[in-house]
């Protein structure tokens, strides 16, 4: 599943460092035995089906991403949450941004991973019942 969540996020164009042991292996491991894990509870399986594949993937990338925002350890070039300038005013220096609470470009990105991490899929189709 690893070679498959870099490929998810090359895809995104975020960089994942190629040195062995660092900081996003480490964090790219812990997500993806978490997501496993949580998949697994909520089926009562000892492994993800092969339909809940790129769920799963995605599920990842999500936490991932999640994780590297939250230490403010995110890095990506593309992603730039400073607000528009909608006017500037000089004197007596009156500047308003171009912002709505939801179209912020920060805002935009939190929907994306919050997307990604499908907290709303219902896993029913796959569940066992266990005895």
């Amino acid at each position: 599943m690893l070679e498959d969540v870099k490929t998810r996020l090359k895809s995104l164009g975020v960089p994942i460092s190629s040195e062995p042991n660092n900081q996003d292996e480490i964090l790219l491991n812990f997500s993806i035995v978490k997501v496993t894990n949580h998949i697994n509870n909520q089926t009562n399986l000892s492994e993800i089906p092969q339909g809940l594949h790129e769920i799963a993937v995605d599920m990842v990338v999500g936490e991932f991403l999640y994780a590297k925002k939250s230490m403010g350890a995110l890095s990506v070039e593309t992603l730039n949450f400073e607000a528009i300038v909608k006017q500037i005013q000089e004197g007596d220096t009156n500047t308003i941004f171009a912002i709505e609470a939801n179209s912020t470009p920060e805002a935009q990105f939190n929907a994306f991973i919050s997307y990604l991490q499908h907290n709303e899929t219902d896993f029913v189709r796959y569940r066992v019942m266990l005895w």
